[in-house]
């Protein structure tokens, strides 16, 4: 295997794969600050960086060929600066447990989702976002692997209640958490909605 195509694994993929894993369980994420943001942002610098380190490719001309990878680009600088000189490239990451609604108002867990807040293109899925870049960069740089991300959902049974747990194993301190509720459209991709039901919640907390 090329040394790239190991950088590549090692830097973009298996990150990836680590927190599609551990977003799959149903934890009371703090929504700023936690494991999975930090791993959100070492992967973010990772997927920018990682053409220009193997191949010299500027990040401001692979932007405009792919609109996932400018976003990944605009957090990343972000991160590292804070405001950036083009206000509306400005992004950051928060964290949501997100439920999915059917027809009765019951829900079932499907992830916790972490999302890119954009000042110019919203609200973006950061886990696809990330494999949708990853992807370009492997195209770019010629690297071929095996791999093939898929999102995990959870497949529960619906129901009235939402059960959570508040864990120390991947959050220093918990302050609150994030819902969405969400429901399957016409295309095949999940939009927010509002619940319009009642559901029992139920938090257990090691804080």
């Amino acid at each position: 295997m090329k040394a790239e195509a190991i950088k590549f694994i090692s830097e973009i993929v298996k990150p990836w794969e680590t927190l599609n894993r551990q977003l799959s369980a149903a934890f009371s994420m703090n929504p700023a600050i936690n494991d999975f943001i930090t791993t959100a942002n070492s992967l973010t610098v990772s997927i920018k960086h990682l053409p220009e380190s193997i191949l010299k490719l500027k990040p401001e001309d692979l932007s405009k060929e792919s609109r996932p990878y400018e976003i990944i680009s605009d957090l990343a600088d972000s991160l590292k600066h804070g405001e950036l000189r083009k206000p509306e490239r400005e992004c950051k990451l928060s964290v949501a447990s997100m439920f999915e609604r059917n027809s009765e108002a019951e829900v079932r867990f499907l992830r916790n989702r972490i999302s890119i807040d954009h000042n110019n293109y919203g609200k973006i899925d950061f886990m696809e976002c990330a494999m949708e870049s990853a992807v370009f960069v492997a195209q770019k740089l010629d690297i071929r692997t095996n791999w093939n991300p898929q999102i995990f959902n959870n497949t529960g049974e619906f129901s009235n209640e939402i059960k959570v747990h508040a864990t120390r194993q991947h959050q220093v301190a918990w302050t609150g958490m994030s819902f969405e509720i969400v429901q399957l459209n016409s295309d095949g991709k999940y939009e927010n909605v509002d619940l319009n039901g009642e559901v029992k919640f139920t938090l257990t907390s090691e804080f």
